[in-house]
């Protein structure tokens, strides 16, 4: 992939984490009348694996503008289903973990219909992605932790978005400098899945030898 177009992507995704914050007014105003139907919150955010299969038929068909469609709505539950179920008074700590598990189902059935496409791409994007995503968590079963914000790119939405953008452009043109828009928008994936599981290594390394001089490790890994 040329580099001026990795290096506008890389641009893309800190600019997004910029504006993340300024989301939150937009998917409460969203999650009102969801909110009203009465619909249980984790009924609502499995609502999101229904849409990722709907999408993924359509994205093995080729049929990208339907693909496309399915695959908003399906990363979008990811947006209100939190304040869903904060506007119910329904917020848990299961609901919490229960979205989340669902975030990556979605995020695992998309890349996993795009391997039939694009093999190679679809399993580096999914295998990286996978590897960022792990990098977090696994530090808590070393250190006493909690879920900060980790300085690093590649999380779970500016995946979605470079897939679902991939998606979009394809319902114009299916080539960008010679290259599949959707095998571009898998690599993009990959590449910055990686980038982010390296960042994310580097600063798991730092809260280690903080909790060690903090004394923060967990009881079973103390000396």
């Amino acid at each position: 992939m040329p580099k001026k177009l990795g290096a506008l992507i890389i641009s893309g995704v800190h600019l997004l984490g910029k504006i993340r914050p300024f989301t939150k007014r937009f998917t409460r105003i969203i999650a009102k009348p969801i909110a009203a139907t009465g619909i249980n919150p984790n009924m609502f955010s499995f609502l999101g694996v229904i849409l990722a299969l709907v999408a993924a038929y359509f994205i093995v068909q080729k049929q990208f503008p339907e693909s496309f469609i399915f695959a908003v709505l399906a990363v979008s539950i990811d947006l209100f289903d939190g304040a869903v179920a904060q506007l119910q008074g329904k917020k848990s700590l299961f609901g919490n973990y229960f979205e989340t598990m669902i975030d990556k189902i979605v995020e695992i059935i998309l890349f996993i219909a795009a391997s039939f496409i694009h093999p190679i791409a679809a399993i580096c994007a999914l295998g990286f992605s996978m590897l960022a995503a792990y990098a977090k968590p696994r530090v808590a079963l070393v250190i006493i932790t909690d879920n900060r914000d980790w300085p690093a790119i590649g999380e779970h939405s500016e995946r979605m978005l470079i897939f679902i953008f991939g998606l979009l452009l394809l319902n114009f043109t299916p080539f960008i400098f010679g290259y599949s828009v959707l095998e571009l928008s898998l690599w993009a994936i990959a590449i910055i899945s990686f980038v982010g599981a390296i960042q994310r290594i580097f600063y798991a390394k730092k809260l280690i030898a903080e909790a060690e001089q903090n004394g923060t490790v967990l009881p079973y890994l103390k000396k």
